[in-house]
């Protein structure tokens, strides 16, 4: 229920906030921070969003740089790092929430902001780059990680093998690090952002009267168009991974712009794909804990095992297949078309 009083306003918007804080500070629930946050606006609109990032930051920046909160006045550079992150996030969802851009498809939208992202990150990367002061924190990170790796594959004894000697060096480590950031941060900016504006505004629309429209994700449909350009970043990838390395210099930012394209085109058609389950699961009746044990199950399998990436894309393949194939039929034969 909205509550109509200026304090109470005020008292839903600090709760959602502090909300929002304490998840990001317990480690995994920095998955869902943004999602108490796309809630305000889903509810209040883009001041209150505007009015409950602005008290997340202060409290936020009040926590890493006073003194006497456990801050530094004068943060390290790993500190300076991560409140420049928080900050595109938060950036970030207030312009997926702009009112002038509500005719908009959300795709477009949050397609959009994570491109701006992204662009706005090589400046920051270039200049991380050539920063001794963040190459030396992050050599120490690499270090103890190569330490704990080697301890867990060799059971404490030096490793034999030289290529996963040099694999779980700090050399290495860096390398593969570095690597999976370049060529995969605009898919998991997109899927963040994604995942926060569909959460917050699906907890919404049941929060008020009379319920609002929300998104239906069982509708869930790619334009015709992307099967094009995931052919071609998948064909261009292809050549990166056979030709890739006689590139260097600026060649190395167009690699990782068309890895990142080809994942999140890739990561699309996953959508695609399990929106078609999620169709069937519907129009069989199948209860709804069958459908999240189904996600669950995916999560692990994706996320622990060697078989997930033959998942993705089994899940992409699935959902690309419905440009020619019909597959959410609903119950009167005709085909069920997306908004």
């Amino acid at each position: 229920m909205l509550q109509r009083s200026a304090g109470g306003r005020f008292l839903e918007l600090a709760l959602f906030s502090i909300s929002s804080l304490v998840l990001y500070q317990i480690g995994v629930g920095f998955i869902v921070f943004l999602v108490p946050l796309q809630v305000v606006a889903s509810r209040r609109g883009e001041r209150s969003l505007l009015a409950s990032c602005g008290l997340f930051l202060v409290v936020f920046l009040a926590l890493r740089l006073v003194p006497f909160l456990g801050g530094k006045f004068r943060p390290d550079i790993i500190t300076m790092v991560e409140m420049i992150f928080v900050g595109s996030l938060l950036a970030g969802l207030l312009l997926v929430n702009l009112p002038p851009l509500a005719r908009v498809r959300a795709l477009y939208r949050l397609l959009g902001v994570s491109a701006l992202a992204a662009l706005a990150a090589v400046p920051v990367t270039i200049w991380l780059s050539g920063n001794a002061q963040f190459q030396d924190a992050m050599g120490a990170r690499y270090a103890e990680a190569s330490r704990m790796l080697t301890s867990v594959f060799s059971g404490g004894q030096d490793v034999r093998d030289p290529a996963l000697s040099s694999l779980l060096s700090p050399a290495g480590i860096r390398r593969m690090s570095e690597m999976f950031v370049s060529r995969s941060a605009v898919v998991l900016f997109f899927g963040l952002l994604s995942f926060s504006w569909w959460a917050g505004q699906s907890s919404a629309s049941r929060t008020v009267w009379p319920p609002r429209r929300r998104f239906v994700f069982s509708a869930f449909r790619m334009e015709g168009f992307w099967l094009w350009i995931l052919i071609g970043s998948l064909a261009l990838i292809l050549a990166d991974l056979f030709f890739g390395d006689r590139l260097s210099g600026n060649a190395v930012y167009a690699q990782d712009a068309i890895w990142n394209i080809g994942l999140v085109a890739v990561f699309l058609y996953g959508l695609q794909g399990l929106a078609i389950a999620r169709f069937l699961f519907e129009k069989n009746g199948l209860p709804r804990l069958l459908w999240l044990l189904l996600l669950v199950v995916l999560a692990i399998v994706v996320g622990s095992t060697r078989a997930g990436l033959f998942v993705i894309l089994g899940l992409a393949a699935f959902g690309v297949s419905e440009n020619w194939i019909r597959l959410r039929i609903v119950a009167d034969g005709k085909p069920n078309e997306a908004d």
